[in-house]
Order: structure tokens, then sequence, then C-alpha cells
């Protein structure tokens, strides 16, 4: 709990990053500005608003643009935040006539009504906003939400507060607008706890894991489901993913009426491998990303100036591919231009050194020294 500014006498809306909290005013032509976890008024921060936008009610943002409702234009308006720069200004439908409450799943603008006791539905098409009928709220009045003031929403639950019983109600978000996943698994990864919620998930293989089987579940029937990379087999009974030089895995939910997309991303930490070398030729396996460039993968291991030659025998051609990396301006003598994660290569360097190899993907073999 924090004291508002004194400025602040008559507060409408709330929205917050997590970090700052913004605060309309229905008397003041400003979005007032807290830091969350001090109450510290952030005077500097404030976002002024437009002569029209006099009556500020229920504010949303996605984090770029600000959305302020005006219950004396029955509009709304649409400010960059960053900026404070007016950017758009949308009138609402004719029986939007009382507006408060604002919130957004960043598809849908909900707006709460008391004079028509529902929430109204909208989106933005072009320079329009339109009215969506099929995603309002209509039956407030049976449940004897008969005041609806501030909305929010966990996207499965909508609340709605209520001034004139002081009470918070709740209504079911319609299923057609699902894009979440009720579960998520990845065989042989440790991704942690799985919330729908969440979306951005950091992944440990487990060792001598090389591929994956994802088990995504969603939370509404008819709701697609989209693994990337595509299944490694094919194979009906689920989806492999080979991890070989993958650093990646995402799962992409659209609703079922098409209209929200969510993307659940899984990054790859695999662990790093070091390759011991010594002036010598040493062998090894190649256990990071695929494909990578050899000049590429030897300079991330600051190892440009130490390496005389890279060989690897390429089976098909009965003959060896080589690296040089002080003859690159010779034509054709570099043949080897990448490296294959998993085949063998010999490697001669000018003094003893480590090679880490971050994010490897697959055991070091051992290494083979000869004289």
């Amino acid at each position: 709990e924090f004291e508002l500014d004194e400025a602040n006498r008559a507060p409408r809306g709330v929205w917050s990053d997590g970090t700052t909290m913004w605060v309309s005013d229905s008397g003041q032509d400003q979005l007032f500005v807290h830091n969350l976890a001090s109450g510290e008024h952030q005077e500097e921060r404030e976002l002024e608003l437009d002569d029209r936008n006099a009556n500020a009610r229920g504010i949303w943002s996605d984090g770029v643009t600000m959305w302020v409702l005006d219950g004396g234009k029955d509009a709304l308006f649409a400010y960059d935040l960053a900026t404070g720069d007016l950017t758009a200004e949308y009138a609402l439908d004719s029986a939007n006539g009382d507006p408060h409450g604002l919130w957004s799943d960043g598809v849908t603008f909900w707006v709460s009504d008391h004079g028509a006791k529902k929430l109204f539905a909208y989106r933005i098409e072009g320079e329009q906003l339109r009215r969506i009928r099929d995603e309002e709220f209509t039956n407030l009045s049976r449940a004897s939400n008969n005041s609806p003031r501030g909305i929010w929403s966990d996207g499965d639950v909508m609340y709605v507060a209520d001034e004139s019983d002081d009470k918070l109600y709740t209504y079911n978000m319609p299923d057609a607008i699902d894009a979440r996943l009720a579960s998520l698994t990845l065989s042989g990864l440790d991704i942690g706890e799985f919330s729908s919620s969440t979306t951005e998930y950091e992944a440990i293989v487990g060792e001598g894991v090389t591929e994956t089987t994802v088990e995504a579940e969603a939370a509404q029937r008819r709701t697609r489901v989209v693994v990337d990379p595509p299944d490694a087999d094919g194979d009906a009974t689920g989806h492999q993913v080979d991890l070989g030089g993958v650093r990646e895995i995402t799962v992409t939910v659209t609703s079922p009426d098409g209209s929200r997309r969510r993307v659940y991303r899984v990054t790859i930490e695999m662990p790093s491998a070091e390759l011991e070398l010594v002036p010598t030729w040493t062998s090894f396996e190649w256990p990071g990303t695929d494909s990578i460039a050899v000049r590429e993968a030897l300079r991330e291991g600051d190892l440009l100036d130490q390496t005389v030659a890279l060989y690897r025998w390429d089976e098909e051609a009965g003959r060896w591919a080589a690296f040089f990396p002080t003859l690159s301006d010779a034509l054709g003598v570099n043949t080897l231009t990448t490296l294959a994660q998993g085949q063998s290569y010999w490697i001669a360097v000018t003094e003893p050194v480590t090679w880490t190899v971050g994010n490897g993907g697959a055991a070091l073999a051992a290494a083979d020294r000869s004289p």
C-alpha cells in the first residue's frame, strides 16, 4: 500500500509492467507514475494526455502503447509509452456510452459499461474500432453485477469489480479465444515448472540425451498446435526432435477461432565442452554447433593465431579436407569449410591450449594425441 500523489484525487484506471505503476485520474490531463516497489512518485515519467482525453478512466498497455479510455468522449486514445505522443483515437460504439474499465489480451479490448451493464468487446481493424459481439459479456445483471467498474483477466477468467455492492465478480473467458497450452514436456530435458502463462523456458539436457520427444497438450479442443523443428521420424506416436545442432524448440498454439496465437519457446542449454590440444596432432569429435564455419569456430575459441592446420578425412572423396588459417587467400587450399557435429578431425596447434566449445552438443571423445 502506498499514498498517491496529492494531485491524484480522482484515480480511475491502473496498469503496471511489474516495476512501474501508472494511474489515471478523471480530473487531470496526465497519467501519474509510481515505483511499484517503493511507491515513490516518479513525476519525470508522467504521461501527458491530449486535451480531448480529459476524463481518463481505465488504462491498459502492451508495453509499447498505452491505451486510455475516456468517459467524456466515449473514446479510446492511444499513446506511445516511450515518448508520450498521441498516436490514435477511436470512437466507442454508441451503446457504450458510460465506459469505465479497460483490459485487453492484445487482440480484443474489453470495456465495462455502467449504463448497459455489460462488457463491450472491440478489435482494431484499419483505422476503426470494430465491435465484436461474440466476445462480449452480456449477463452481468443476472449475477447482480449492475455497476461494473475495473476489469482484468488472466486469460481464463474475467474479473469485474462492482461499485454498488463492493464485490468482485468472475466470468469464464470464451473457449474459442484460448491459445494456451495446458501442459508441455520434453523427454530428457529439464525446463522447470511449466505454466500456461509463461512462454519462455531454458532447458538443461540430460547426460547422454541426443533427442527429445515433445508432448504439448492444448488447453482447448480444436486448437492447432505446431512444433518446430518438425517431427524427425514422422512417427504418429510422438514428435521427436534430434538435438544435434538444435538450439531452440518452439510450440505455436493457435486458438480455435484463429484470432490468437501464442508461441512457447524452449532454449536448449547444452553443456560446454573442453578440448585439450597439444602442439602435435590431436584427434577429436566436434561437439559444437553443426555446420558452423571453421574460421568462425576457431575465432570463437580464440584459436586462429595458434592453429597450424585442421584436417578431416572425406570418406566419399577419398582424400583429406584441410583448413590453414594463414592461407585463407590461397585458392583451392582450404577445402574444409564447415564443422559437422560428431565428425572426427585432426588439429595441430603451436602451443598447448584448451579449446572451450560453448553450448557443445555432444559428448567429447577421448583425445588421441599422436607423436
